[in-house]
């Protein structure tokens, strides 16, 4: 059963294992931890609340003891950060600070000693977090539920223990891999060196990124299909693929993406024709290379018989109108239109002039 303890504030540690905290920590990295809870995920919320009310003991702080007096926040990091900063303590970085409010003395005394609780079983554990940031209304991120599945899964991530793991949080065995699959993906990208999250363009990147790469089209040109889900989901012979995905989907600050989430059919169409992605390669602009596919083909030609058939419908008509205004202005923009198209058709690539 859970213990509740009274703990010095000074003796609370940020986990560098807590899903919120994306990228790779440890433990002595708790200035940069401190940052990333402010500036990244923000408490200036906390920071409100808890200057005006105080700390509300009904949402536990859990931790973990590692050595005598020392105890890691497993769940309670953006509290500890507001805490911390309405204490007077600071990241010491140079960086710009949120602002802090200032604490009525009868509200500060109470920061000093914390009442925490530990000694929750990892089924436990699971099941609150589960329910708490992956369920329901408080919840991750998509990157920070992956890892939290990830971080406690063991190891084990066969069907049947990851099946038993989407119940245990609510939720649905194929998202819960979906999500695994896209933070497993970037985890063997930045182990390869063709993705480095420091510089990507923005801290948003990875639901662009996990929508896209559910596409079916996205699946085949990674050769992730049906593929038994590892720490490696991508195959060695796909790396290069992999870095040229990440580069369209996600970017850098210096190189921004090129494709987003709401661009994902013209996106797949361009991925499952040959000629549109080999242009793609070449002019990362994604318009331009969908003139290249077999489905804007089909699209066109849709296009000119629909007009066919409008223009028949209006010729047992035409005598009665064929002197007003409107009518001939709207004919001299048909033929018009008829002129370009007849000569992009007569062009010797078959292809409309740039």
């Amino acid at each position: 059963m859970p213990e509740e303890l009274s703990v010095n504030l000074h003796d609370l540690y940020f986990d560098p294992r807590n899903p919120r905290l994306i990228g790779d920590f440890d433990d002595k990295d708790q200035k940069k931890m401190f940052r990333y809870l402010i500036t990244d995920i923000g408490v200036d919320d906390l920071l409100e609340s808890i200057a005006a009310s105080g700390l509300f003991e009904a949402d536990p702080i859990i931790v973990s003891q590692r050595t005598a007096g020392v105890y890691y926040v497993i769940e309670g990091n953006r509290r500890l950060a507001a805490l911390k900063l309405l204490s007077g303590e600071r990241p010491d970085d140079g960086l710009p600070m949120p602002s802090v409010p200032e604490v009525p003395p009868a509200i500060a005394q109470t920061f000093s000693s914390l009442k925490v609780q530990s000694g929750w079983t990892p089924e436990l554990l699971q099941a609150y977090l589960g329910y708490k940031h992956v369920t329901a209304s408080r919840e991750w991120s998509p990157e920070a539920k992956a890892k939290f599945v990830f971080e406690h899964a063991g190891g084990d991530l066969s069907e049947n223990n990851l099946r038993k793991f989407a119940r245990t949080l609510g939720t649905k065995y194929p998202t819960l891999r979906r999500w695994l699959i896209a933070y497993l993906t970037l985890r063997q990208a930045e182990r390869k060196g063709s993705f480095d999250p420091t510089k990507a363009p923005a801290k948003g990147y990875f639901g662009a990124f996990y929508t896209l790469l559910g596409g079916q089209q996205a699946q085949k040109f990674l050769d992730l299909q049906d593929a038994p889900l590892t720490e490696t989901p991508v195959p060695e012979g796909r790396m290069k693929q992999l870095g040229e995905f990440i580069s369209w989907t996600i970017g850098t600050k210096e190189t921004p993406s090129v494709v987003n989430s709401r661009q994902q059919k013209p996106f797949e169409q361009v991925l499952a024709s040959p000629k549109a992605l080999a242009h793609f390669r070449i002019k990362r602009d994604l318009d331009s290379s969908l003139l290249y596919t077999e489905y804007n083909a089909e699209e066109i030609a849709a296009k000119f018989r629909e007009a066919a058939y409008s223009i028949e419908d209006c010729l047992t008509k035409l005598l009665d109108v064929q002197d007003n205004a409107n009518v001939r202005e709207a004919f001299d923009d048909l033929e018009n239109a008829f002129r370009k198209a007849k000569y992009n058709m007569g062009n010797p690539a078959g292809k409309a002039k740039e």
